[in-house]
């Protein structure tokens, strides 16, 4: 069903990349663009989506599906890294919206209407996303769900002011991108959001919206994947907070020679680092496990096996962190030596 053209709707673009199948089955992205090609808001209405392919789908793949949906513009940038994409994306948009989707992400129906319309209705409304949660199929899955960042959908009928985003499910005015871009070229893996909102909300004063009818449900990682993912997580966790402070001092965060700067942690930053760390080790998150259980009485079933997964991500996580404080660019460069190996 489509939605009732004579809504009078701001012009958007969309904006997708192929990055992320590093870390899903390929199959994804089929999942992933049907999903957007039956939304009550056809994509065929935006002013383009673009697809920024650095080289993770293979081309006759990419081939394939601009032929299934005559509506995706492709561009390639061999190499590009995840946020490099997306702020080109915005730079090479021509819609007053820009949307970002993600290929390991499969979008409910009313996704993109509920985002749009409420950018209508709504010009002090700069940034809105949606939700996005994680399936649970297995004990794997459970503890992803219980564990990993994607919260669980709430149960909210409105939209609401939110402390984040996540870049897979997320629309902004494009001059007020512009104008406050996300960082990019930072010695991080992926907490650049993190710092964006950082810079939004507690240095700028903004506001981040959240549509409790976007729902996005994000594939979980592939188990050898989360293995990197926790270990980076970690590391950027350490190194973020002294981002956030050089953000502070110069509160420009398009300034990335200073914000990207070499870090290399003193030994007094050293002992207070690894002894927070340690004191911060929390692998049960009550509150999250509690609202998966909740869900569903099958996951009971599922908890005795994903209890020792759960512990496994927290070791991950912790022993990221840790390392990064005494070698703050191992972690990194070691994952992407990986990667150009495969």
């Amino acid at each position: 069903m489509q939605l009732n053209t004579e809504l009078q709707l701001p012009s958007f673009s969309i904006v997708y990349e192929t990055e992320n199948l590093s870390s899903v089955e390929l199959e994804n992205i089929y999942r992933s663009l049907a999903s957007i090609a039956t939304q009550e808001i056809s994509p065929s209405q935006a002013n383009e989506f673009l697809i920024i392919d650095g080289g993770n789908a293979p081309p006759e793949i990419i081939e394939q599906l601009s032929t299934k949906y005559p509506w995706i513009t492709v561009k390639r940038e061999p190499g590009i890294g995840y946020h490099e994409a997306k702020l080109l994306g915005a730079e090479l948009a021509t819609g007053e919206i820009v949307i970002y989707m993600d290929s390991d992400c499969e979008y409910e129906p009313q996704w993109l209407s509920s985002i749009l319309t409420t950018l209508s209705q709504n010009y002090d409304i700069e940034v809105i996303g949606g939700e996005t949660s994680t399936p649970v199929r297995n004990p794997y899955e459970l503890a992803v769900a219980m564990h990993y960042f994607f919260p669980r959908f709430t149960s909210q009928k409105e939209p609401y002011i939110s402390n984040h985003y996540f870049l897979n499910g997320v629309a902004f005015r494009r001059e007020f991108l512009l104008q406050n871009p996300f960082p990019t070229n930072l010695p991080l893996y992926r907490s650049n959001c993190a710092l964006h909102t950082y810079y939004l909300c507690d240095l700028q004063g903004k506001q981040i919206w959240k549509h409790p009818q976007a729902q996005a449900t994000h594939e979980p990682p592939t188990p050898s994947f989360i293995f990197w993912r926790y270990l980076l997580k970690g590391r950027d966790k350490a190194l973020r907070e002294v981002i956030k402070h050089r953000l502070t001092e110069s509160v420009d965060i398009t300034d990335s020679s200073q914000l990207s700067a070499h870090i290399n942690f003193t030994p007094e930053q050293k002992t207070h680092g690894v002894s927070q760390t340690i004191s911060q080790i929390k692998p049960f998150r009550l509150k999250q496990i509690r609202t998966v259980l909740s869900q569903n009485s099958r996951y009971l079933l599922f908890f005795p096996l994903a209890v020792p997964i759960v512990l496994w991500f927290e070791l991950l996580f912790v022993s990221g962190r840790i390392i990064a404080y005494f070698k703050p660019d191992l972690l990194l460069k070691l994952y992407k030596e990986k990667e150009l190996l495969e």
